[in-house]
């Protein structure tokens, strides 16, 4: 042994040792992981929770190997994660025994590999006492943590379910990452499917509604006005016909099946669809399949944009008047989506086929050689597809925003 070595102070034994233990910390902190998920019964199964098992110890211990060397760290993030773990627990109903033990063992482990190490470097046990009593005090704290984790869960628990079911709902459509929403899931006591479906409810105003009638497999939020559903890709029907029993005037629009990641983004589609039902574009139904209308709801999720382009691009058909505008921009959407001849237009159209023609070519002194460029005909395509139903519908804000730029 050396003199250095046998002199090293506890900071120095730390500075000389750490680095070496952190190339085997992946192996270390899988260690630590199997140890978790043999000792706590909530942990055995499922390759989520072995994730969330692993990423937990394995920023500690990084965590706790760049503080012992003097780095600039934070601990926010590995505190959050064990008191995740915690919660999770509490909301399966377990106590925090086998998770401490578990969590003292897998220190133990960390400490040998340390000291394995340290023999190699020919550093006393003596001056590493220091890290080892940083070891310990750092465990304490994650312990502390996962303690707070099981109260906030066993304090959910108690809640009532209804309004851990909604929170769930919450952090589904909000985006939540994928532990908080299953640690809600189980304080919930729902199963994550895979796929879901999001259905919107557009309710009356004096609709009232018991969600206890429904089943056990829908999730449910209430909201004023505008509900959600969450459902399997079987569950929609059950759903709508138990809040149609009660509230004979409600709406549904109902998403297709997502990946649940995928939830925020089905549940604006679903409200999309209910909107352009009021705004008139899609056919008032009772339930509206928003499969049938995924053009639509496409092409109105930038309404501010539809409106750009409509003023940059349909601006010869703002001049006409009001029944020139109707007729040609019907016409002319018809050749932008079929590239027919005059004859089938017309008869897609109830008109003759010379009407047809007139028609165009007064289209043409309007448009004129830009109908030949692919980038404008394309954007032309769209706006008039996204714009006419709107106008039909009775909408006039487009020509009202013309004339007040114009004027």
């Amino acid at each position: 042994m050396t003199d250095t070595a046998m002199q090293a102070r506890p900071s120095e034994a730390a500075r000389l040792v750490l680095p070496d233990v952190r190339r085997h910390l992946p192996r270390v902190a899988q260690r630590v992981t199997s140890a978790i998920r043999t000792a706590v019964p909530g942990y055995a199964h499922g390759d989520r929770r072995h994730q969330l098992i692993f990423t937990a110890v394995n920023s500690a211990a990084v965590y706790f190997l760049d503080r012992a060397v003097g780095l600039p760290v934070s601990p926010v993030a590995v505190d959050d994660l064990f008191r995740k773990m915690g919660f999770r627990e509490a909301g399966v109903g377990d106590d925090l025994s086998h998770m401490e033990s578990a969590i003292r063992g897998g220190a133990s482990a960390s400490w040998a590999e340390i000291r394995v190490v340290a023999a190699g470097l020919s550093i006393s046990t003596h001056a590493l006492e220091e890290l080892h009593d940083a070891l310990d005090a750092y465990v304490e704290h994650l312990l502390a943590q996962i303690r707070r984790g099981h109260a906030a869960g066993a304090a959910a628990r108690e809640q009532d379910s209804g309004l851990a079911r909604r929170r769930l709902v919450d952090g589904l459509l909000g985006g939540a990452d994928p532990d908080t929403v299953e640690a809600y899931a189980e304080v919930a006591g729902w199963s994550v499917p895979a796929q879901l479906v999001v259905t919107a409810v557009d309710l009356p105003v004096d609709g009232r509604l018991d969600p206890s009638d429904l089943p056990a497999s829908v999730l449910f939020r209430p909201g004023p006005g505008r509900a959600v559903l969450l459902t399997d890709e079987a569950g929609p029907a059950e759903a709508i016909a138990v809040i149609t029993a009660q509230v004979p005037t409600a709406r549904f629009a109902v998403g297709w099946l997502v990946e649940t990641s995928e939830a925020p983004a089905a549940y604006r589609w679903a409200q999309r669809a209910l909107a352009l039902v009021d705004q008139g574009v899609v056919p008032a139904r009772p339930v509206i399949e928003c499969r049938e209308h995924r053009t639509a709801i496409w092409l109105h999720a930038e309404p501010t944009m539809r409106r750009q382009l409509a003023q940059e691009l349909l601006q010869p058909l703002f001049e006409e008047t009001a029944n020139s505008r109707e007729i040609l921009s019907e016409t002319l959407l018809v050749w932008l989506e079929t590239r027919d001849s005059a004859p089938a237009i017309a008869a897609r159209l109830g008109v003759h086929p010379q009407t047809v023609r007139y028609r165009w070519r007064r289209i043409n002194q309007l448009f004129g050689e830009a109908l030949h460029d692919p980038e404008f005909v394309v954007q032309l395509t769209l706006v008039l597809k996204a714009s006419v139903g709107l106008w039909i519908a009775g909408d006039q804000s487009d020509f009202e925003r013309y004339l007040e730029r114009t004027q």
